[in-house]
């Protein structure tokens, strides 16, 4: 009895794993939608079908701005003690002052005031990182006509842009999905779902697939259709699988007719094979071109001018590199990023989850960079600098900075 008691509740724990929310508004005087509830349906459905543990209360359809923040503060303890927190929310959207705010059914916002009714998008994301893993998919850039009221000084101190601001996780381990580009909207589409969540409710269901992967496919999925471009924003620093399937396969066992002796100096070789490409570099040269599905879109033409960038490579283990670089563009804020390096098939390869890239060393003292983003592919080359030459204070700010992000994660020394 016992047993079975201990097997059950064993059981009720995995089911528990994977939680989710969804919110579908479609209620609004001043712009209805037409498929905010028929996409909460169908996710609903999707998710259900993989495994989630979820039931008609975790479905709000036109709630109000209390329904909405009581719903996001019990998930966020919920959230607690699983492993996978996924939140979605579809309806009308908007940026002020750059915060991004999800409009709760029958709003009308038309003054600085009205923003205290909505709920803020980092609301989403707080309670879904309350998770091991958290997921929030925001099918809100519609076009939004109440963005006037906000625009071009009407309101003092208050400044509006279409569709959806930018946003980077900085806590937890999370992946944001956005419906299309920050600033652009998104389609409500023409059929019973939008275009995300049609391709959402899709794709979800493909096993053994990484979520990061999952929406790359969603937006390749979405930008061949429609002219929006879902994009992605990750901190996750492992591989996040909601729908993970292993078959029942019988091992295969072979009788060997002679044993096979391995040279010693054959797996030796293997090892040292790998290159060593620890160090500092200095940035040559940056080529950003379109993918071939976008060089017709004139907002990817643009060559950004890189005045500097300078990159640090330090050794974690045998076959594995932590790195972390940042880069000056003329008239733009500095970039920079952090990955780990594993050689495989000859190169080295980030295992970072938001996108790849590999590095071919072709000789000792230049290392090209290969990044494959959503839409476009940069190409960087990378000479090996003189380890007594002085860093401009500038980078030197920004590196550090990038290197405690690093270490706080464990991914570098």
């Amino acid at each position: 009895m016992r047993l079975i008691l201990l097997i059950l509740l064993t059981l009720n724990l995995l089911n528990a794993q994977k939680i989710a929310l969804f919110i579908g508004n479609d209620d609004y005087s001043f712009a209805p939608l037409s498929n905010p509830l028929n996409d909460v349906d169908g996710l609903y459905n999707t998710l259900k079908e993989i495994g989630f543990d979820i039931s008609s209360k975790d479905v709000l359809k036109n709630a109000s701005q209390d329904k909405m923040q009581k719903a996001l503060a019990n998930f966020s303890q919920r959230a607690k003690n699983a492993e996978i927190a996924l939140i979605y929310f579809s309806g009308h959207g908007m940026q002020v002052n750059n915060k991004n705010y999800m409009l709760p059914a029958r709003t009308n916002p038309q003054k600085p005031v009205d923003l205290w009714g909505l709920v803020n998008l980092d609301y989403f994301i707080q309670s879904a990182t309350s998770a091991k893993y958290g997921i929030v998919l925001v099918d809100a850039c519609r076009d939004n006509p109440l963005v006037k009221y906000f625009q071009n000084g009407k309101h003092k101190g208050t400044n509006a842009k279409k569709g959806l601001g930018q946003v980077t996780p900085t806590v937890g381990q999370v992946v944001i999905g956005f419906a299309t580009s920050a600033g652009d909207t998104a389609d409500d589409g023409n059929g019973n779902m939008s275009p995300y969540a049609k391709a959402l409710s899709v794709r979800l269901k493909e096993p053994n697939k990484d979520i990061t992967k999952v929406l790359g496919l969603v937006a390749l999925d979405v930008s061949a259709k429609y002219e929006q471009h879902p994009i992605i924003r990750t901190n996750l620093a492992y591989d996040v699988w909601l729908n993970k399937y292993e078959k029942n396969l019988k091992p295969k066992i072979e009788t060997l007719k002679k044993p096979i002796l391995l040279k010693r100096e054959n797996i030796n070789s293997k090892i040292y094979s790998i290159p060593n490409i620890e160090g500092r570099y200095d940035l040559i040269s940056m080529i950003d071109k379109p993918k071939e599905e976008y060089k017709n879109n004139t907002s990817y033409k643009k060559q950004y001018n890189y005045l500097a960038g300078t990159m640090i490579i330090q050794k974690l283990d045998d076959n594995k590199f932590g790195y972390y670089y940042a880069t000056k563009i003329k008239e733009l804020s500095p970039n920079s990023t952090f990955g780990i390096l594993k050689f495989k098939e000859n190169k080295f390869k980030n295992i970072k989850c938001d996108y790849f890239i590999t590095i071919d060393s072709n000789t000792k003292q230049v290392i090209k960079m290969i990044e494959y983003t959503a839409n476009q592919i940069n190409t960087s080359f990378w000479k090996k600098a003189n380890p007594h030459k002085k860093i401009s204070p500038y980078l030197r700010r920004i590196l550090s900075k990038t290197k405690t992000k690093a270490k706080d994660r464990n991914w570098i020394r």
